[in-house]
């Protein structure tokens, strides 16, 4: 009997150490972004609404997915799928190729960029050609 109950007890405490081991705890994981899917391929924009090939496209945080339902921004303004902007102040406008939008509602026009990009343009050959516009000596 003795034997019975020195071989129990040794049971017990073998069983008892293993589940002190199993409780252990593991460290916490990293939380992982889901991944997205992307629609835009090649140069990633900032992130905004865009109109792209007839289609509105709104990225966040580096995910662009095609706008299928009305979406809102942070000053109220609407974006339905369709292109069609409805401001804070109940102005609307449609977007055309290459508008941009910024999250915070500020529209940005293809023709803006690009009179934008005209003057830095401008700006940038004025300033190389009077860097290398020299007069030489007699």
């Amino acid at each position: 009997m003795n034997k019975i109950s020195t071989f129990v007890l040794a049971l017990l405490l073998g069983l008892g150490s293993l589940a002190a081991q199993a409780q252990t705890k593991l460290p916490p994981r990293k939380p992982v972004q889901p991944k997205g899917k992307v629609v835009s391929k090649g140069i990633s924009v900032k992130d905004g609404v865009m109109m792209k090939e007839g289609k509105v496209l709104m990225t966040q945080s580096g995910i662009t997915s095609p706008v299928t339902q009305e979406a809102s921004l942070v000053n109220g303004t609407k974006i339905s799928p369709d292109g069609t902007v409805t401001m804070a102040n109940g102005t609307t406008a449609t977007l055309k190729e290459g508008d941009y939008m910024s999250l915070s509602g500020r529209l940005t026009t293809a023709a803006s960029k690009a009179q934008q990009d005209s003057l830095m343009q401008a700006t940038k050959d004025n300033s190389k050609s009077k860097s290398k516009s020299k007069k030489k000596g007699r």
